[in-house]
């Protein structure tokens, strides 16, 4: 008799369900008096049938009775839970072999990939067959040394991921499946993987594509008995020590520690928030902050798209960004704090960590330009693209006018920077007509990359054991190649940091296009009168500027 629990997994799989493509939608039922006669039983034949020709030979009749199967007057193996199955008319059964290899058991591998990280992600993989999401496994070829062995096969041929840490054995027997037939089924073995942090990964093979999803947003679609096995395997995962971030919110505020931010922009709140064991970092949108509901809108907007780029980024593998990050209620997005006390660096380190701090965060950019970009429908919003951006807001804004406001503006701006630094903003006034007439006629349809597109050192945390995290995904979009290294560079060279060594990095076209943004930025009122960051935004220009020679 096959155990109570898995039967209910076999009856979730199959009740009320497409067929799998290529089955037939009609199912034998049988009454429990048809089937319990003492005798073999005799199955009807009809539309419920698919592949059943060959029929198992004596011996193999044999081999099904001596390993404690039952078989039916053909010789076929019957189902553990046929009896179950056949005489429940919800259930029901198709006869033969369907798309299965062999009669009675197929025995398949089913790996289980889970980060260590406190907002745990787990791998799946798009069935080419079904569409379905789930666990990127098959079937135990005669190649494997056992199923351990092929369930590390089929996790490099189906997404592409290579990873060598001990399993934990979680379930081994009959598992529901939509290709189970009376006479042939699937018994699985599962193994759980823990790794670090989601890694990129690709669909192959048998898969259309592989993506990390957060354990705690799976959907119940997934194929066949996976959420069932994914349910056994949480049995075995330590719970964070840290506090859910939904749960740190709704606390009530006497019982945390909240330290406001000077940061960012004005639109938006920026505090930490600390319990006991947990730090988080709020970035929150004041409704009541504008008085015009357009800009409260498109304020509001830019929060959305900015968390579910985290979500997109982090479901393709990318791990350079904070572990937990969530939007609550459309107006607070909170994430893991990346807090100095704790080692995180949020400038540049003036020391010998500097070609290190330089080379990972480059590497982050490399690697997220790997990943597809998304379209606009990815965040739901009518946010216009930010490389359109920067040319409306740049060079295609300013004419002759702008021009002479924008040159008063960079000395004014200058005035007291040092000599050299005087030196180079007039270099900059100088070519500042030769560059808008450059604009003219400048390539806008480069090719794209997924980028930042604001790649400051205030974006970017750096910790010298765990790497870089980027932060402030508000902006992010597809952006011609090098985009994001060309505006970090830039940034350290406004920072007076010689990044002669990476100058191979640069994007100088992206540069010019930076230039005119900038610039025509500066002429912009900013919501309290300072000059802070128009300043910041001279500086920047200037600074690319100089790179070009």
């Amino acid at each position: 008799m096959i155990h109570e629990r898995m039967f209910e997994q076999i009856r979730k799989t199959i009740e009320n369900t497409d067929p799998y493509p290529g089955y037939p939608s009609t199912r034998l039922t049988l009454s429990a008096e048809a089937i319990d006669t003492g005798l073999p039983i005799d199955l009807p034949e009809g539309p419920w049938q698919i592949n059943d020709t060959d029929l198992p030979s004596p011996e193999q009749t044999a081999a099904f009775v001596e390993a404690g199967y039952v078989v039916d007057a053909k010789g076929r193996p019957l189902h553990p839970g046929f009896r179950e199955m056949v005489t429940d008319p919800s259930i029901g059964v198709v006869t033969g072999k369907g798309r299965y290899w062999n009669w009675g058991p197929n025995h398949t591998a089913d790996p289980i990939v889970i980060t260590k990280s406190a907002s745990p992600r787990i791998l799946l993989i798009r069935r080419g067959d079904t569409g379905v999401w789930a666990l990127p496994g098959g079937f135990v070829d005669e190649n494997d040394a056992d199923a351990a062995t092929a369930a590390l096969r089929e996790l490099h041929e189906e997404a592409s991921l290579v990873i060598d840490t001990e399993p934990t054995e979680v379930y081994v027997g009959i598992v529901g499946d939509k290709r189970t037939t009376a006479h042939a089924w699937a018994e699985t073995s599962a193994y759980l993987y823990r790794v670090d942090r989601q890694v990129p990964v690709s669909g192959a093979d048998d898969a259309t594509d592989a993506r990390w999803f957060r354990l705690d947003s799976l959907q119940d679609t997934l194929f066949g008995a996976h959420g069932f096995l994914i349910e056994e395997s949480l049995r075995h995962l330590e719970p964070s020590p840290l506090t859910p971030i939904k749960d740190m919110i709704t606390k009530p505020k006497e019982s945390l520690d909240i330290e406001i931010v000077q940061a960012g922009h004005m639109a938006y709140d920026h505090l930490f928030v600390r319990d006991e064991n947990t730090t988080l970092f709020i970035k929150q949108h004041v409704p009541d902050r504008f008085s015009d509901a357009s800009r409260e809108a498109h304020s509001r907007a830019y929060l959305e798209k900015e968390a579910a780029l985290y979500e997109y980024v982090a479901q393709r593998g990318y791990s350079f960004i904070p572990d937990r990050v969530e939007l609550i209620d459309d107006t607070l997005l909170a994430m893991d704090s990346l807090h100095q006390n704790d080692g995180w660096l949020w400038r540049a380190p003036n020391d010998e960590r500097f070609d290190d701090y330089v080379r990972d965060t480059l590497a982050s950019f490399q690697q997220l330009q790997l990943i597809l970009p998304p379209g606009t429908q990815a965040y739901g919003t009518s946010i216009e693209p930010t490389y359109t951006t920067l040319w409306k807001e740049g060079w295609d804004a300013i004419d002759a006018t702008a021009s002479q406001h924008i040159i008063a503006k960079i000395r004014l701006l200058s005035e007291q920077w040092t000599d050299i630094q005087k030196q180079q903003a007039e270099k900059l006034i100088g070519a500042f007509a030769q560059l808008l007439s450059e604009s003219k006629e400048a390539d806008r349809t480069p090719e794209l990359f997924m980028a930042h597109n604001d790649a400051r050192q205030s974006n970017i945390a750096w910790h010298k054991d765990q790497g870089t995290r980027l932060v402030d995904w508000s902006w992010g979009d597809p952006a011609p190649r090098n985009a994001d290294a060309t505006m970090f560079l830039i940034d350290l060279a406004k920072s007076g940091y010689d990044i002669s060594a990476y100058k191979e990095h640069l994007n100088l076209d992206h540069a010019r296009t930076l230039i005119g943004f900038w610039l025509a930025h500066s002429l912009w009122e900013t919501r309290d009168g300072s000059t802070t960051v128009r300043e910041q935004q001279v500086a920047s220009a200037v600074s690319a500027y100089a790179l070009l020679a």
